[in-house]
């Protein structure tokens, strides 16, 4: 007898864990007149299904799964809980989501401007209020001289992490800066490496690895990590290629999909039409990532695709082998709320490109603070940049003129004009790595936002440590020969869009000087004034 309830009670168990391991997640998606929405695309970060004609969906639900969401529709609001796009539900016991669509008035938006905010890394509060008063509300602002639609996406590393101490406590705050009414827009979020939490946890069901359990905070606040929306004729995708090599190494990482990944995106896009511009972004850039090719085989049918990325810090192109474009773009933070500017040279700030239809039709570089315009910077070859931590001679004389044309790409033109003359195409510094640690005729850096890091303020100068995070490459420096001493010199770049910007004032000498706006946008605040919203 015994023997036979306990087969009972072990054969009610069994079923009960086949069950719970094999359950359906399900629900119907309506519009706000609770009409069925047919064709959504409903995931859970592995499976990938559309809504029928009643706008139903089911799908067996993955062990690790912890969202349900769905592609928000070009033709639809972005849902906001809170401030925050809303197109997710909290996986529980449960088995039924439902959600409801709300169709714009005007239909599906054909111009649109998409906001890139590449690596905010607040740490503390000093960051977060310069984050708030800088960069905030400049984008807010600039939004709001915008005739159009507005999106924002970060590009990961919301939060920053200093050696193996977690500092996510700070994406909480993050989240609160970002909503809507502070921010101007929708705002879209890309995990990044400083986003994961590093210490050892222990996993279950729902978190097989560590991995997963790395960004489930991240997930407890902004929601999926991957996952894709639609805006016009554009399908925008944004994931998690960040992996761990250590389980408790913060800095043990490299950039690569997992093959789970690589499948959902797979499905995601099965159902796009081809015709549509593809954006991907994701933190680390996907040209480093160690399976790239795989990405660029799932998207091999789309024509219009392009990439965005961050992690580094600096403003870059790479045009990957199929001739698909990546824009790897400098920090909201530059380098790390030190100053105002990246370690290229680049003003703290964030990309805005205005789409039509499938196409990008403008974008530009706009620095926090910054005039639109403001494109641009000049150095005279002899001067000496830096402080008293260290100084920067540059050996080029003082006949050469450097330019550094912050979001240039190899579409650009970039003349010079000596006394209103055309001198034709100024000559743009090669690659040359980034063993340089001193001013060199090979130098492809900008010394004058190195020479205030290092020098003035003290960040990876000579005698300090971490002195290759304060010295990248710029790769977007171009050098001119003057052919008559004390000519006026005129820089005009013009990009692909038919945007033309000019520069004619030289930086000469330790120029971090007050009361002009080129050389005070590398200073910070003073410190004493943090939390005053």
């Amino acid at each position: 007898m015994h023997y036979k309830v306990f087969s009972t009670v072990f054969c009610i168990l069994i079923a009960m864990t086949v069950q719970s391991r094999t359950m359906k997640v399900m629900g119907t998606i309506t519009d706000e007149k609770g009409k069925p929405a047919p064709g959504v695309v409903v995931s859970d970060g592995f499976s990938v299904v559309e809504t029928d004609y009643q706008g139903r969906y089911s799908f067996v639900r993955h062990d690790a799964a912890y969202y349900v969401y769905y592609s928000i529709p070009a033709d639809c609001e972005v849902p906001m809980l809170y401030g925050i796009p809303a197109f997710y539900s909290k996986l529980d016991r449960d088995s039924v989501y439902n959600f409801r669509l709300k169709r714009m008035q005007e239909g599906i938006q054909k111009r649109f401007s998409l906001f890139f905010i590449g690596d905010p890394q607040c740490q503390n509060m000093y960051h977060l209020s310069r984050f708030h008063k800088e960069t905030t509300r400049d984008i807010k602002n600039f939004c709001s001289s915008l005739s159009m639609p507005c999106y924002g996406i970060t590009l990961g590393d919301i939060a920053y992490t200093e050696g193996e101490f977690n500092t996510n406590y700070i994406l909480p705050l993050m989240k609160e800066e970002m909503k809507e009414q502070n921010i101007g827009m929708p705002v879209f979020q890309t995990v990044g490496n400083h986003d994961h939490i590093y210490n050892g946890l222990a996993t279950n069901e729902q978190n097989p690895t560590a991995m997963y359990r790395f960004k489930r905070m991240f997930e407890d606040i902004f929601g999926p990590v991957n996952y894709s929306w639609n805006r016009g004729n554009v399908h925008i995708i944004s994931m998690d290629n960040v992996m761990y090599d250590s389980l408790n190494k913060a800095n043990k990482y490299h950039g690569e999909f997992t093959k789970e990944q690589l499948q959902w995106l797979k499905k995601d896009l099965a159902s796009v039409s081809k015709d549509k511009l593809i954006i991907l972004c994701a933190h680390i850039p996907v040209y480093r990532t160690r399976n790239c090719s795989h990405v660029l085989d799932i998207l091999k049918e789309f024509q219009h695709k392009v990439f965005f990325s961050g992690h580094i810090h600096t403003n870059s192109c790479h045009i990957h082998r199929d001739g698909t474009k990546e824009y790897n773009l400098a920090s909201a933070s530059g380098c790390w709320w030190w100053s105002r500017i990246c370690g290229d040279g680049s003003p703290n700030g964030y990309k805005v490109v205005t789409i039509d239809g499938s196409t990008i039709v403008n974008q530009i570089w706009k620095g926090t603070d910054c005039d639109k315009n403001f494109q641009i910077r000049l150095y005279r070859g002899n001067s000496v940049f830096g402080g008293k931590h260290e100084r920067c001679q540059l050996p080029y004389g003082k006949n050469v003129i450097l330019a550094n044309v912050f979001a240039w790409d190899s579409d650009w033109k970039v003349k010079v004009y000596e006394d209103g003359v055309c001198q034709g195409e100024m000559k743009k510094i090669p690659f040359m790595g980034e063993s340089d640690t001193i001013p060199s005729l090979t130098s492809c850096k900008d010394w004058w936002a190195i020479g205030y890091h290092t020098g003035v303020i003290g960040r990876g100068h000579i005698k300090g440590s971490r002195r290759r995070s304060y010295i990248n490459t710029c790769n977007h420096l171009f050098i001119y020969n003057m052919k008559r001493a004390n000519a006026h010199i005129k820089v005009v770049a013009t990009d692909p869009y038919g945007n033309t910007y000019s520069q004619d004032q030289l930086i000469e000498g330790n120029a971090f000087l007050p009361g002009n706006k080129i050389y005070e946008s590398a200073i910070p605040p003073a410190k004493t004034d943090v939390i005053s919203f």
